[in-house]
């Protein structure tokens, strides 16, 4: 059960890095390399996916009840 979790943590940190990396690259093999933060999610995968899992959960609900606030507003 642990390493199941482990690896599907790992997979979900190194999608959200992949994005990032390829936002930062530069043209012509310039930018940022990858290799110490992918020791870091190496060991703190589980860590990383569930403080970012929670605090998207917390942006999308405190974006909702803004938005339900602002609809109640209107009328």
């Amino acid at each position: 059960m642990f390493w199941t979790f482990y690896v599907i943590s790992v997979i979900y940190c190194v999608y959200h890095l992949a994005k990032r990396w390829n936002k930062d690259a530069m043209p012509g093999g310039l930018g940022i390399t990858p290799g110490l933060d992918m020791l870091a999610v190496l060991f703190l995968a589980p860590i990383l996916m569930v403080v970012d899992v929670t605090l998207t959960w917390i942006r999308i609900y405190k974006e909702a009840e803004e938005a339900r606030r602002k609809n109640d507003k209107v009328f």
